[in-house]
């Protein structure tokens, strides 16, 4: 096992109505560090999506890269032989983002005989201060956790984690009816972390009242797991026919550190027609995430125009150099004006081709965006 000690912080304060159990008060947490490989998830953790996306993730392993991992995960030690050293009990979103940085993986460390019920307990605790995890995704957790006899009952697990029994039995009943046949988990499971507590709760209603469900399956054929946000489900599965397409989530911010569940600050949405959208809240977002979203428009905005781009180059330059300064400049200067001019958007032009372009520009015989365009084509075709 590869692992090194750290500081040793005191022990956490168990939740309110969540006394700990002999083996927990008995041993005193230490910071150890793993490398990730080392380190497989809690079979019982409830990060199936919020926080996990490869943008936050990356913009997690960032910070840690520069500022370190300022607050340690939990971990529960494996026996020895076992594969791995520690399995995480929360701080899974921290332990993918110390792999993706190359880092080794901090965390509290509590033994073997740490029970499933005080992991949740602590978990819970600690992921209703963090990024949040969405209603659906700790639905699904609190149902493994009773099919499997963690908790002999739905009272007994709202005790442990400090919340209403009625919250629980909701929960569960949701989390049952939206996984109750393959049709609708298989599109209900890719976007579990997006799902607010009402969105999930109306879907999972009309399913079990058992309204409309051959149509619902029958619509359900037609859609692309993972490509319909869950805001939309209902209404492609339940909803009246409409014109408008359903539309594919290209990107989305939370309300939150880095994106998991919450309100909606930022979305770029593509419909079936090839159309796309941005929805956005500025206040909601820090200037990075503002900056996250303008690099996204962007690309996409490069992408989409890619055939109009030697216009919008010869505009450019039109806008910057008249006729007049084209003939008396050095060449050497204009062709890094359009060597710069072409990089800013998104040409991978050579000096040949920006040489080209600027021989073409000083005669300009049919104005600046024509000869332009001409001469883009002809360096393509390799005429030029």
């Amino acid at each position: 096992m590869t692992a090194k000690n750290t500081s040793a912080p005191g022990p956490r304060t168990p939740p309110a109505g969540s006394p700990p159990d002999a083996a927990d008060s008995a041993s005193i947490p230490r910071v150890e560090a793993f490398e990730p490989a080392r380190v497989r998830p809690w079979r019982f953790h409830n990060r199936a999506g919020s926080g996990m996306d490869e943008g936050s993730i990356n913009q997690l392993a960032d910070s840690i890269r520069r500022n370190g991992q300022q607050q340690p995960g939990l971990a529960r030690r494996l026996p020895e032989g076992d594969t791995h050293a520690v399995e995480a009990i929360y701080g899974v979103r921290r332990l993918a983002a110390c792999r993706a940085a190359g880092l080794p993986w901090q965390a509290e460390v509590r033994e073997a005989t740490l029970s499933d019920a005080r992991c949740a307990a602590l978990m819970h605790g600690e992921n209703a201060h963090s990024e949040g995890v969405s209603p659906l995704e700790n639905a699904v957790q609190w149902q493994a956790m009773l099919d499997q006899g963690v908790f002999p009952s739905q009272s007994a697990l709202a005790a442990d984690i400090g919340c209403h029994r009625g919250t629980v039995a909701r929960a569960v009943r949701t989390a049952r009816a939206l996984f109750s046949e393959e049709w609708l988990a298989g599109l209900v499971r890719p976007v579990m972390h997006q799902f607010s507590g009402r969105s999930a709760d109306r879907l999972a209603d009309a399913v079990s009242a058992g309204r409309g469900l051959a149509e619902a399956r029958r619509r359900a054929r037609t859609l692309s797991p993972g490509h319909v946000p869950a805001s939309y489900l209902y209404d492609a599965l339940y909803g009246k026919a409409r014109s408008t397409p359903i539309a594919q989530t290209l990107y989305e911010r939370r309300r939150g550190k880095g994106g998991g569940g919450g309100v909606v600050a930022a979305r770029i949405l593509r419909d079936r027609q090839g159309g796309w959208s941005v929805t956005v809240k500025p206040h909601q977002q820090s200037p990075a995430d503002l900056a996250d979203l303008a690099e996204q428009v962007e690309s996409l905005v490069q992408a989409e125009t890619a055939a109009g781009t030697p216009v919008r180059l010869g505009r450019r330059i039109a806008a910057s150099l008249s006729p007049d300064e084209v003939g008396s400049v050095p060449r050497s200067w204009l062709e890094g004006c359009v060597w710069a001019w072409a990089n800013a958007l998104g040409l991978n032009w050579d000096g040949m081709r920006c040489a080209v372009i600027a021989e073409i520009l000083r005669t300009q015989p049919k104005g600046w965006e024509q000869a332009v365009v001409e001469a883009s084509a002809a360096a393509e075709s390799g005429d030029g």
